[in-house]
C-alpha cells in the first residue's frame, strides 16, 4: 500500500485496530534475542528440558510467544505444542487434557487415562509425520504451578515418544517460584525430574538498559509497520508530519529512561516490559492529535505516560512483597 494512498481520513479510520492500540504486536527485544540463542542451541542439540524465570511482567509470556514463533522459522520439521499450566488439584488425566485442549482437540468427558494419554502421543505422532520430522517441543508457561506429579506423567510421555523414536524437548517459562518446586524435588530426591525438565535456569530480565531502550524504539520507528504492507512504521503512523520532518522516538531514548528508572524506584535493576510497552503506546497515541512537522515530546508528557503505565503503583507493590 503506498502512503499516498491513504489519506488522513482512512488512517484515522483503522486507528482503533492498531496494534499499538489493540496491543497485538510483539517486539523482539535484545533479552528475547539472547534467551533465543540458548533456547534454539538446546532444541538444535535436542535435549531434554530447560527453563526461564522471571518476576511479574518482565514480559515472560510475550517471551514464550516469540520462542514459539522464532523456533517454528527456524526449525520447520519440529512439532510444538504450548499450554498455561494450572495450580490445581491432581486429576489423573488433567494435564494431559489442558495440552490437548491448547492445541485446539478436545476431549469428551468420561475418556480414560491412558485414551488420553494415547490421544496426545498419537497427535505428536501425526503431526511430526506430517512435517517429515521427529523431535517434539512441548512450551510450558507458568510451568511453577506443576507438581512432581504432573512432571511425572510428562516424563512418560517423554519415555513414551522415545520409544518410537521421537525426542521431546521441555521448554519452561515460570515465575521465580519455579526455583522453590526445584529445590522441592531435590529435597524428594528425585534429581531425575531435575535432570529432565529444571536442570538449566535461564534468569529473564525486562529492560536492562537504556541501549535496549533504544533498540527498543528503533524497532517502532523503523521495524514494525502497520499496514503491514505499507511505509508506514508505528511511529510514523500516529506522527506522519513530525516523522517526515526527522522526528524518531528513538531520540527520547533518555529522558524516556529516566522517567521509566526514577518511577520503578531506587534499586530497581530493570524495567518490566510490560509498562516499558504501555509507556510508549501512550507517547504514540496521545501524541498523534498534536502531530505537526515541528512536534517534540517534552518532559512532562514523558512524565505523564509513564504515570498512565502504572509502574510507580507495580514497583510499590513489588518492593513491599520483598520486604515481608
Amino acid at each position: 500500500m503506498n502512503i499516498h494512498s491513504l489519506t488522513n481520513e482512512q488512517r484515522l479510520a483503522i486507528i482503533s485496530e492498531h496494534p499499538v492500540v489493540t496491543k497485538d504486536y510483539l517486539i523482539i527485544t535484545p533479552v528475547i534475542t539472547d534467551v533465543y540463542s540458548i533456547i534454539r542451541e538446546r532444541v538444535l542439540m535436542r535435549t531434554t528440558g530447560t527453563f526461564m524465570f522471571a518476576s511479574p511482567r518482565m514480559g515472560k509470556s510475550t517471551c514464550a510467544r516469540a520462542i514459539r514463533h522464532l523456533l517454528q522459522a527456524e526449525f520447520p520439521k519440529i512439532f510444538i505444542m504450548s499450554f498455561v499450566a494450572e495450580k490445581r488439584r491432581i486429576q489423573e488425566a488433567a494435564l494431559f487434557t489442558d495440552i490437548l485442549q491448547a492445541d485446539g482437540l478436545s476431549v469428551t468427558r468420561g475418556e480414560r487415562y491412558p485414551d488420553i494419554q494415547r490421544k496426545l502421543i498419537t497427535h505428536i505422532q501425526s503431526r511430526l509425520a506430517m512435517v517429515g520430522g521427529n523431535q517434539f517441543v512441548l512450551m510450558i508457561d507458568e510451568m511453577q504451578n506443576l507438581g512432581d506429579a504432573e512432571l511425572e506423567k510428562l516424563a512418560t510421555i517423554h519415555n513414551r515418544l522415545e520409544e518410537i523414536n521421537i525426542r521431546m524437548t521441555t521448554i519452561g517459562f515460570g515465575q521465580p517460584e519455579i526455583l522453590e518446586v526445584r529445590s522441592s524435588l531435590s529435597f524428594l530426591n528425585k534429581t531425575y525430574l531435575i535432570s529432565r525438565f529444571l536442570c538449566e535456569p535461564i534468569p529473564f530480565h525486562g529492560c536492562a538498559t537504556k541501549e535496549d531502550l533504544e533498540i527498543i524504539l528503533e524497532d517502532y520507528d523503523h521495524t514494525k509497520f502497520y499496514p503491514t504492507d505499507s511505509d508506514l512504521s508505528f511511529t510514523r503512523f500516529f506522527l506522519i508530519e513530525a516523522f517526515d520532518n526527522g522526528f524518531r522516538l528513538r531520540q527520547y531514548a533518555t529522558p524516556i529512561w529516566k522517567a521509566l528508572k526514577k518511577a520503578a524506584g531506587v534499586g530497581t535493576e530493570t524495567i518490566p516490559m510490560e509498562h516499558l510497552s504501555r509507556t510508549v503506546e501512550y507517547l504514540l497515541v496521545l501524541s498523534q492529535q498534536h502531530d505537526n512537522k515541528d512536534f517534540q515530546i517534552d518532559s512532562k508528557f514523558i512524565t505523564s505516560a509513564v504515570n498512565a503505565s502504572n509502574l510507580s503503583y507495580f514497583s510499590g507493590l513489588i518492593n513491599e512483597k520483598s520486604y515481608h
